[in-house]
């Protein structure tokens, strides 16, 4: 019963999530001042695993990439930065549970249980948690670009059988409170400590470069005014949507645009698709001609219009992301 409803809960959510179209959009790294430096090298991280710290950053910079080729390049002479930090240990705590439970002790053959027992366990599980501070320096002045930390955690659990007894109708489950404790951080297992480096420093990708992050440009299933919420073809659409019919919805949202030109949820389904082909421009004039005919509608809830605004800031976002990566990649040629 757990497993079925497990594999229902995400048919669930797509279930109920609003209709749209799924694209890729390139994504303006945390720190965008970042972005600028792509002739980069690693220096030295301090503290505990630093030097897991320092192959793991230098190995996440060399499989970056955008639009198919690599985001940063390798220094030919100087690097315009320099990344460098520290790791620190933030914590190592641990919790010791104990459990009872019914239990086969003696086999007879395979799948055969000659006898049954109930079987007391302790099991420890360990937690450590580091924090990684990254800063990039520029090489030239040695000014201090940005400074991020991120956090990483490892954790291990060991269970020992402590007591084996017949049943004679104990209680299964946990048999003790749990046990609570906190070490000295710096004497935490190594072995975890770098793996949680390791995570911590993988948590910096979106910070210092472009990435990819899957958007929906989600479309109105209200039509907002009589004329698109009456037309039997708008229901059609918002039916190819929820099935996929990408091609057919957008060809039919392009129909009724073209006779209902003051439809505001049929201007904002245009613009979805706009976005969703990456016509990010088209996108944005529809999605804001979208919004001024809404705003126009006698006693239309802010909740009804909601969608268009927020669309209209989202593609306003995306067009700003792509404008700083643009600038990026293809630098201005310097007057003549």
């Amino acid at each position: 019963m757990r497993h079925a409803l497990l594999f229902f809960l995400p048919a669930l959510a797509a279930a109920c999530a609003t209709p749209g179209y799924d694209y890729e959009a390139r994504m303006a790294p945390g720190f965008p001042q970042a972005a600028e430096y792509r002739d980069v090298a690693v220096g030295q991280f301090r503290g505990p695993a630093g030097n897991v710290a320092e192959a793991e950053f230098a190995d996440m910079i060399e499989q970056v990439t955008l639009d198919g080729s690599y985001w940063f390049t390798l220094p030919s002479g100087d690097p315009a930065g320099i990344y460098e930090g520290r790791v620190d240990i933030e914590s190592w705590d641990a919790e010791t549970r104990f459990e009872r439970e019914k239990r086969c002790v003696e086999y007879d053959g395979l799948f055969d249980c000659e006898h049954r027992a109930i079987v007391e366990t302790e099991c420890r599980e360990e937690t450590v948690e580091v924090v990684v501070t990254t800063n990039l320096v520029d090489y030239r002045t040695n000014r201090l670009v940005f400074s991020q930390q991120q956090l990483g955690g490892a954790n291990r659990e060991t269970c020992v059988d402590v007591a084996e007894y017949e049943d004679r109708g104990h209680d299964l489950g946990v048999w003790r409170d749990p046990h609570q404790s906190s070490y000295d951080p710096y004497n935490a297992p190594i072995g975890m400590v770098r793996d949680a480096t390791v995570e911590a420093v993988r948590r910096f990708r979106n910070d210092i470069a472009p990435y990819y992050q899957t958007m929906r440009a989600e479309i109105m299933t209200d039509g907002l005014t009589p004329e698109a919420q009456n037309d039997p073809r708008f229901a059609a659409a918002v039916k190819a949507t929820k099935n996929g019919n990408f091609i057919g919805a957008c060809a039919q949202w392009d129909e009724l645009g073209r006779e209902w030109t003051h439809a505001p949820a049929i201007l904002h389904n245009l613009g979805a698709c706009a976005e969703a082909r990456g016509d990010m421009a088209t996108a944005q004039l529809r999605y804001a001609r979208a919004a001024e005919l809404a705003q126009s509608i006698p006693l239309l809830e802010d909740k009804q219009a909601k969608p268009i605004f927020s669309a209209l800031e989202r593609v306003s976002g995306r067009r700003m992301d792509d404008a700083l990566i643009n600038s990026i990649l293809y630098p201005e040629e310097p007057a003549s």
